[in-house]
C-alpha cells in the first residue's frame, strides 16, 4: 500500500486525464482497495466497463489521475467518461447505469487534502470544461463528497438510498436481532417441503464457465418482461454481465449464486465482492414455477449465511427500498447527485436534472440508464 505523509501532500501533485488509462494494469491492481473505493470501482469491472460498454454507448474514456510528481506514483483516479446527450457533452462517472456507487478511488487524507487546496481544486475545474456539464451520481453520504474537489457545484439528493445488513461476528446473534423468528422459521418448512417434493434442493456458486452461462441464461428468462427497462434485455448489457461473471470464477470481484432443485436453477444471485462484503446487483427466481416457496427470499438468506461462513459480515442490497428488503431489517444509507456546468447548455442540462424531474425523465432518451 501507498505510503501517504504529510510532506507527500505538500508536493505540488500532477492533476491530469489518461484517455488510455489501464485498470487492468498492477498499477491499479496494487492502489484499488475497499478503503479506496467502492466493489464498483474494482480493476476487472472497471476494465469491462471500459471495453464493452464505452463504445457500444458512444462515449469516450476520460480518466482524472492524481500522481506524485517526482516518480509519478498514483494517489487518486476518478473513472469517468464523456457522452454527448442531446447535443450536450455529459463528464460523468463510468457508470453507464450498472454501478450502484460512484466515488473517487483514493485514501482519505489525500482527497480532504486536495478539496482544501485552492490550486488543486483549479486545476480538477480546467479538466471539466472539456465538457459542457460535470454529472456525478450516486454518491454514498457516508464517503468523501467529490463535489468538493470542484467549484460552482449544484447538489440534490438521490431519488433512492442504498440498503445493507452487518452480520458482525456471530451469525445467529445477526438472525435473532434481524430476521423475524416466524419468517425464518417460515423459509425451514417451504425448504423442506420443496425438497421433499422436488429432490436436493441446495445453494452454492456456480463453479464452472458452463454453470455461469446456465444461471445467466435462466436469469435472462426468467427476469423477461418482470421489470422496466431490464438491462439484460439488451444484449450489449447481457454481454457485459455474462463476460463478467465468467471472469470472476478467477479473479474473485464477483460470484454467481444458484438455486438448485433437483440439479436445475430455480434462483440466481449475482453480486460483485470483495474485502469482507457480497454486493447483490442481479436476482431472478422461477416465480411461475416456484414462487409460493418463496425461493427468491431463500438464495438471499442462504447466501448471507453461505458469505458468513467465509468470514464475510457485510451483505449490501443495493438502491432501492424493495419490499423484500424489509424482512432483513436493513439499514439506509443516502446518495446524492452533483453537477458542473461549464456552458450554457451545460447550465440547462443542470437544472432540469435538479428541477424539472419530468423533463429529466425525458433526457434518458438520450443518456443510457440516466437515474
Amino acid at each position: 500500500m501507498l505510503a501517504i505523509s504529510a510532506d507527500l501532500l505538500r508536493l505540488d501533485v500532477v492533476v491530469g486525464v489518461e484517455e488510455s488509462f489501464d485498470f487492468l494494469s498492477e498499477e491499479y491492481r496494487s492502489f484499488f482497495n475497499l478503503h479506496r473505493g467502492t466493489v464498483f470501482q474494482s480493476p476487472v469491472w472497471m476494465d469491462l466497463i471500459h471495453k464493452r460498454l464505452v463504445a457500444n454507448l458512444s462515449a469516450r474514456q476520460h480518466t482524472i489521475t492524481v500522481r506524485r510528481p517526482d516518480d509519478g506514483a498514483l494517489l487518486a483516479v476518478i473513472p469517468t467518461v464523456v457522452q454527448r446527450a442531446a447535443k450536450v457533452d455529459v463528464l460523468q462517472p463510468a457508470d453507464f447505469g450498472v454501478c450502484d456507487y460512484n466515488c473517487v478511488v483514493g485514501d482519505r487524507i489525500v482527497l480532504e487534502t486536495l478539496a482544501n487546496d485552492p490550486s488543486a481544486v483549479a486545476r480538477f475545474d480546467a479538466l471539466v470544461d472539456d465538457a459542457h456539464v460535470l454529472l456525478f451520481r450516486k454518491i454514498r453520504d457516508d464517503g468523501f463528497d467529490p463535489a468538493r474537489l470542484f467549484s460552482r457545484t449544484t447538489t440534490t439528493r438521490c431519488d433512492n438510498a442504498a440498503y445493507h445488513s452487518e452480520v458482525g461476528n456471530d451469525f445467529e446473534v445477526w438472525q435473532r436481532r434481524t430476521v423475524r423468528r416466524k419468517f425464518s422459521k417460515e423459509l425451514g418448512r417451504l425448504a423442506r417441503q420443496l425438497e421433499r417434493e422436488g429432490g436436493s434442493y441446495e445453494h452454492r456458486p456456480a463453479r464452472t464457465e458452463q454453470e455461469v452461462r446456465e444461471a445467466f441464461s435462466f436469469l435472462r428468462k426468467v427476469r423477461g418482461g418482470r421489470f422496466d427497462s431490464d438491462l439484460l434485455s439488451q444484449n450489449v448489457y447481457w454481454s457485459f454481465y455474462l463476460d463478467f461473471a465468467i471472469a470472476g470464477l478467477s479473479c474473485g470481484e464477483c460470484v454467481t449464486y444458484v438455486s438448485y432443485l433437483g440439479g436445475k436453477p430455480v434462483a440466481v444471485l449475482f453480486g460483485l465482492a470483495g474485502e469482507g462484503q457480497f454486493h447483490a446487483v442481479l436476482n431472478g427466481f422461477d416465480a411461475e414455477g416456484y414462487g409460493k416457496y418463496s425461493v427468491g427470499l431463500q438464495i438471499i438468506y442462504r447466501v448471507i449465511k453461505l458469505r458468513f461462513d467465509q468470514g464475510f459480515q457485510r451483505f449490501d442490497m443495493g438502491l432501492g427500498n424493495t419490499g423484500y428488503k424489509s424482512h432483513f431489517r436493513v439499514e439506509e444509507t443516502t446518495l446524492h447527485n452533483f453537477t458542473r456546468a461549464s456552458t450554457l447548455s451545460g447550465s440547462a442540462f443542470s437544472f432540469i436534472y435538479h428541477r424539472a424531474k419530468p423533463i429529466k425523465n425525458a433526457l434518458k432518451r438520450y443518456v443510457p440508464q440516466l437515474r
